[in-house]
C-alpha cells in the first residue's frame, strides 16, 4: 500500500494496461499518491515484446533509470489464462476503486474480467477501457498505434508541408493526451461521481476519438471561413512566415511564433527590418516577409540570434533535441534528483512526487495478495499452480 501522501491517498487503481496510455494514466494517479497496482503477464508473455524492451513503461532500461512510465506504482504478476489467476484479479477488483485495461475490445469479457463480471464484484467501480477505435462501431476491432490514429485523425497532414513526406513524431500526442491524459480525466470525473450517486460506471476511451476532439476548434475554424490547416495551409501549420523556423548558420533552427503584432514589430525591428512592421497582416506580402526571414536568421549562428534576440519581447526559442531539452530542464532546476519533469504542475496545498519504480514483476504479488487476505500458505499455492509469480 502507498505510503506516500497526496490528494489522490487512498485511491487503488488496479492497471492492466501494458502499454503507454494506460501506464502514463496511472503514472499520474500514483504520483497523486493513487495506490497503483499494476498487473503484469508471466515472464513468458513478455518476452520477445519490442515496445517492452526498447521503450515501453515496464522495459528494463526505464526500470533502471526510474524515468520512464514505470514508476509510482507495486507489481503483482498474474496468470490470466488460468482461472486460479482471474479468481485472484476479481479478489482484487472488490477492494479497488478503478479498473484499468487497454486490450482490444471484447479481450476482457472472453477471459471472464469484462466490466459485468467485475461490477458484480464491486458495484461502486471505475472501469476505464482504454482503445485505438473505442469498443462500439465498424473500427472497433482494427489494429493501430499512435502515428494509425494521428493519420486517420487529420493531424498528421496539418502538420506536414505540401509534397513532403508526413513527420513521423514521438506518442506524445494520441498515446499520452488522447489516450492517457482524457482517460485519467474521465477516470477522476467518474470517482467523484461516484460518490455523488454510490455507482460505478464504464469508460470507453478512444485515443482516435479524443484526437477529434482535441482538434475540434480547429474543424469549426475551418467551418467558419478559415484556411484548411492541413498539409501547411492554416494560420498555425505553416502558412504564416511570422509562425514558422528558420536554419541558422550552424544548421540549427530558431523556431518564430510572433502572433501578436507587438511581438511581431518588436521582432522586425531587431532584425533591421522595421519597413516589414505593417505586413503581417498583409497575406500578399508574406512571401517577402519569409524569403527575408531565411536570409537574416542564415547570418547568425543560433546561439547567437538567441543572445542577440535575448532582451527582445517577442515570442521565439531554440529548436532542441529531446536530450537537450531535459538537460536544459535541468540546469533551469526543472526536475528533481531523479531526473524527472513533471508532468504534474505543481500544487500550493499538495507535494507531488515521483514515487519507487518496480526492481521487476511481480516485486510486490506477495505484499499486495497478503494485503488481499490470503495467508502465505495461499500465495504459496498459487504459485505453484502457476496463476501468480513473484
Amino acid at each position: 500500500m502507498s505510503t506516500r501522501s497526496g490528494p489522490l491517498d487512498g485511491l487503488r487503481v488496479l492497471d492492466l494496461t501494458a502499454l503507454a496510455p494506460g501506464a502514463f494514466a496511472t503514472m499520474l494517479f500514483g504520483d497523486l499518491g493513487a495506490d497503483v497496482v499494476t498487473v503484469e503477464p508471466p515472464a513468458q508473455a513478455r518476452a520477445g515484446s519490442v515496445i517492452d524492451d526498447l521503450f515501453g513503461y515496464g522495459g528494463a532500461a526505464a526500470r533502471d533509470a526510474g524515468t520512464g512510465l514505470s514508476r509510482s506504482r507495486r507489481s503483482i504478476v498474474v496468470n490470466l489464462k488460468e482461472s486460479a489467476g482471474r479468481e485472484v484479479l476479481l479478489r482484487l477488483a472488490e477492494t479497488a476503486d478503478v479498473f484499468l485495461e487497454g486490450f482490444r475490445p471484447g479481450t476482457c469479457d472472453r477471459l471472464g474480467i469484462g466490466y459485468g463480471v467485475v461490477s458484480e464484484r464491486n458495484p461502486g467501480i471505475v472501469y476505464c477501457s482504454i482503445s485505438g477505435y473505442g469498443r462500439h462501431g465498424e473500427l472497433a476491432q482494427r489494429a493501430g498505434h499512435d502515428l494509425n490514429y494521428l493519420a486517420e485523425s487529420g493531424l498528421l497532414s496539418a502538420s506536414t508541408r505540401p509534397d513532403q513526406r508526413p513527420g513521423i513524431p514521438l506518442n506524445v500526442v494520441a498515446d499520452l493526451a488522447a489516450g492517457g491524459l482524457l482517460a485519467a480525466f474521465g477516470i477522476l470525473a467518474a470517482v467523484h461521481g461516484r460518490g455523488l450517486s454510490g455507482r460505478g460506471t464504464h469508460i470507453d476511451v478512444s485515443m482516435y476519438q479524443g484526437l477529434l476532439g482535441l482538434l475540434q476548434a480547429s474543424a469549426a475554424w475551418t467551418a467558419a471561413g478559415a484556411s484548411d490547416p492541413s498539409w501547411g495551409q492554416g494560420l498555425l501549420s505553416g502558412a504564416a512566415p511570422f509562425y514558422d523556423c528558420y536554419r541558422t548558420a550552424d544548421g540549427r533552427w530558431l523556431s518564430v511564433a510572433a502572433l501578436e503584432p507587438k511581438f511581431f514589430a518588436a521582432l522586425c525591428a531587431a532584425i533591421g527590418h522595421p519597413e516589414m512592421t505593417d505586413w503581417q497582416h498583409a497575406p500578399q506580402r508574406w512571401d517577402e516577409v519569409r524569403t527575408t526571414f531565411e536570409r537574416v536568421f542564415a547570418e547568425a549562428t543560433l546561439a547567437e540570434w538567441l543572445e542577440r534576440l535575448a532582451d527582445v519581447d517577442t515570442a521565439v526559442a531554440p529548436v532542441r533535441s529531446i536530450p537537450e531539452a531535459f538537460a536544459q530542464a535541468r540546469h533551469d532546476k526543472l526536475a528533481n534528483d531523479t531526473a524527472v519533469v513533471g508532468p504534474l504542475p505543481p500544487m500550493s496545498a499538495w507535494h507531488t512526487e515521483a514515487g519507487p519504480v518496480p526492481r521487476r514483476p511481480g516485486q510486490h504479488t506477495r505484499e499486495i495478495l497478503i494485503e488481499a487476505g490470503l495467508t502465505p500458505s495461499d500465495v504459496d499455492r498459487l504459485v505453484r499452480v502457476a496463476a501468480v509469480a513473484e
